[in-house]
């Protein structure tokens, strides 16, 4: 009767408007000096009211604290933050959609982060403060003046988790500058359909790789007080159309042998909060899945930290999926699945209204919402946030973004580019004395930053970030090379007159017949999510001709592409002598690129996605079960040096007990005339399986550098569970097993067979 009189009683007190005063203190104390951090976690919980857990749940753009609109970049609205904040109480904010402060600078960042935090802790009654969170998926890339790192697929390519976790560093340091604690990064989805939107924002096709770069991205930026989200679980980046949001059918073999490694390497790694797949899978949108979200995600995998919705895909359980008959039956099936925050950009009261509506109602219990509440609590406490002081310096905040980590961009972007085709012509010889540089990529900020980036579908022109076209680039480079310049095309040339436009490129072709050499840049425009979605993977007809034109005009012509994606190359490919992948490098790409072609930098990515010759192949990816055809452009793994490497012995264990890891030997030579560095992968298979097995799986990797004429031994392990297949019938419901038989090992062209007894 008495916990029947309090339930009654803490109701009826959820029904009354959190009352505070401006300016007076909130109540606190939040559990400082308490020695442990669940106790201090169940000694905030306890004192809330029901109201205000479920202020918790809900995060909210910031744009609906400012102006007078729900997206009105103006100042900063009390009567909007006292809704939102105070009678809502929102626990966390986020800057979705490009969402920033007026002027975007890292000081304007700072002063909008310090009024959200004082104004949620003065005037809620436990000063429980917010919990910002942004986009950083390539550096702080929502703030004006902040270095923009290689998007997630160019930076893959370097197989490098050491660069990822120096970058994730970077990037937590300057977001911490700006007041911001909460970055939704890594995706750790597959790259699996190049016309898929977000497949920039991947890190490759392979789960062992993917996963070790999103473990090294999340330690990265935890270990800077930083909290991580592996997204989007789990299943959203095949698609059966390839396109964004789009229902994806997968076995749950598929599941388990592909797309759920990276996010188990993420939670290895102690991310602390996990975003939701947008989309369905095998017919259930996965905010409503509780065999995802609570018995494969929480019971097998071991989350125990924050799950969030994606941008209002709560709303859509109802309004696109109608798998709930109004919104608030879609809050709960999602609360009741799973998630433990609710991404609601704009309407604050209505949610909170709806979810307290239903625990009166008895369909999402008081201990659900005890659950996700004291999950939030957790990690706001886990970030300090209610430790120290609850503001930062503008001041400071400019002094440490601003002009930072130029040295790791440069690096980064030099290992993000491969070099596709060389016949020689590539480095260009110090005796170069002119060079044509054409194409709507050559001196383009936004083609080099891609979306993400100031903006959600990319730089405003009002608004470029700091960077150096492959033009500029080229020109500090090689100050003694006459590098002359045609744009080549106008943006958006589909929209101009044909006359203008032929007018162009004739421009760019007179151009490059007077010099030795010719560099064509062509590429994408910024774009992202469902506006990146692509029906063909072709370049467009002008920049086609403009290539083809150019090459016509000048022997000597290397392409440069600036994309997310691997476009069709078929139609030029064979026409022009080299060909470089630059994918969208950021702020120092036009270095990057200038060092490569120069032989400055000694190219050393290698592909982390296999590049189609046609649309009519994809889904396509180097380890689908070993009956499908794999006749990619450029496979998986490739990429060209200015040296070579030979792979002369290969030495490991003919038998291997079960448990027990394999090690294996390799020598390595350099017999080229440069330094350089190669990646050593190594495949395997099962010979024979009772269920298809993958064509090959990378099981292990290593990056080797070798002064010409050096050779190596390099000594790899290989983990037992990365052998594993998922036996059984057609539903896949087995664990991973390691089957007992013969496997074959590859690496580079030596081949080997081992037994597993």
């Amino acid at each position: 009767m008495r916990a029947c009189l309090r339930r009654l009683a803490l109701s009826l007190l959820a029904t009354l408007p959190v009352i505070s005063l401006e300016g007076c203190a909130s109540e606190g104390p939040r559990g400082v000096g308490l020695p442990d951090l669940e106790e201090r976690v169940e000694n905030l919980l306890g004192r809330m009211t029901l109201a205000e857990k479920i202020g918790q749940m809900l995060q909210v753009n910031v744009t609906r604290l400012m102006g007078h609109t729900p997206w009105d970049r103006g100042p900063l609205n009390e009567v909007w933050m006292r809704r939102v904040l105070v009678e809502a109480g929102a626990g966390s904010i986020l800057s979705g959609g490009g969402a920033a402060p007026p002027g975007r600078r890292p000081q304007d960042w700072a002063r909008m982060t310090n009024a959200i935090q004082e104004f949620a802790r003065k005037n809620t009654r436990l000063g429980i403060p917010i919990v910002y969170g942004v986009d950083a998926v390539h550096g702080h890339n929502n703030v004006l003046g902040a270095t923009i790192f290689p998007h997630n697929l160019g930076l893959s390519t370097s197989w490098s988790p050491a660069l990822f976790e120096r970058i994730a560093a970077a990037t937590a340091q300057d977001m911490k500058a700006t007041g911001v604690h909460w970055n939704f990064a890594p995706v750790c989805d597959l790259a699996r359909d190049p016309r898929w939107g977000r497949f920039y924002e991947t890190l490759g096709e392979d789960p062992l790789l993917a996963g070790d770069l999103a473990m090294a991205f999340v330690r990265g930026l935890q270990a800077q007080g930083v909290a991580a989200t592996a997204k989007h679980f789990v299943g959203y980046s095949q698609p059966l159309t390839g396109f964004d949001r789009q229902p994806a059918d997968l076995s749950l073999r598929s599941l388990q042998l592909y797309h759920l490694p990276p996010f188990a390497a993420a939670i290895q790694a102690g991310v602390k909060t996990v975003m939701v797949n947008s989309g369905s899978v095998n017919g259930v949108p996965v905010h409503v899945s509780s065999y995802l979200l609570t018995e494969i995600l929480r019971n097998q995998l071991g989350f125990t930290g924050v799950v969030v919705s994606d941008w209002e895909d709560v709303r859509r359980l109802h309004t696109v999926y109608g798998v709930a008959a109004s919104y608030k039956e879609a809050i709960a099936l999602a609360i009741n699945a799973g998630v433990d925050m609710v991404m609601e950009p704009f309407h604050a009261e209505e949610f909170t209204r709806l979810l307290r509506e239903l625990v009166w109602e008895g369909r999402v219990s008081e201990a659900r919402i005890d659950e996700a509440a004291r999950r939030i609590l957790r990690l706001k406490f886990e970030l300090g946030l209610f430790d120290g002081p609850s503001t930062v310096d503008p001041l400071q905040a400019d002094a440490q973004v601003l002009g930072a980590h130029r040295e790791l961009a440069r690096q980064a972007a030099r290992e993000s580019i491969v070099l596709l085709k060389n016949d020689g012509i590539l480095p260009f010889s110090s005796e170069l004395k002119s060079l044509a540089v054409v194409g709507p990529g050559a001196d383009s900020v936004p083609m080099l930053m891609g979306g993400w980036t100031i903006d959600w579908q990319g730089p405003p022109a009002q608004e470029l970030p700091p960077a150096v076209t492959i033009l500029a680039g080229l020109r500090t480079l090689a100050p003694g090379v006459d590098v002359r310049h045609a744009r080549g095309l106008p943006p958006r040339p589909e929209l101009l007159p044909e006359e203008f436009v032929r007018r162009e490129i004739d421009r760019a072709v007179e151009v490059a017949h007077g010099a030795e050499a010719a560099v064509v840049v062509v590429g994408e425009e910024p774009y992202a999510e469902g506006m990146g979605d692509r029906e063909t993977l072709k370049l467009d007809r002008y920049q086609l001709e403009l290539i083809q034109a150019v090459a016509a005009a000048n022997p000597n012509t290397v392409v440069v592409l600036v994309a997310g994606r691997p476009l069709l190359v078929e139609a030029f490919i064979e026409k022009v002598r080299a060909f470089l992948m630059a994918h969208l490098p950021g702020t120092e790409g036009g270095t990057a690129v200038a060092e490569i072609l120069f032989g400055h930098y000694n190219p050393s990515a290698r592909l982390t996605y296999s590049w189609p010759r046609s649309l009519g192949q994809l889904p396509l990816f180097y380890n689908a079960f070993r009956t499908a055809r794999y006749e990619p452009r450029y496979p998986f793994g490739y990429g060209l040096s200015y040296t070579t490497f030979a792979y002369e012995r290969l030495e490991l264990p003919e038998k291997l007990g079960l448990g027990e890891p394999l090690k294996l030997r390799v020598l390595l030579r350099n017999t080229g005339q440069r330094a350089g560095w190669e990646v050593i992968q190594v495949y395997a298979h099962p010979v024979f399986s009772p269920v298809l097995a993958p064509r090959e799986a990378l099981v292990a990797y290593h990056r080797v550098y070798l002064e010409p004429g050096e050779q190596r031994w390099a000594e790899l392990e290989i983990p037992w569970a990365r052998l594993a297949l998922i036996p059984g019938d057609i539903l896949g419901l087995e664990e991973p097993q390691v089957l007992p038989g013969k496997y074959r090992l590859r690496v580079g062209a030596l081949q080997a067979l081992f037994h597993v007894e």
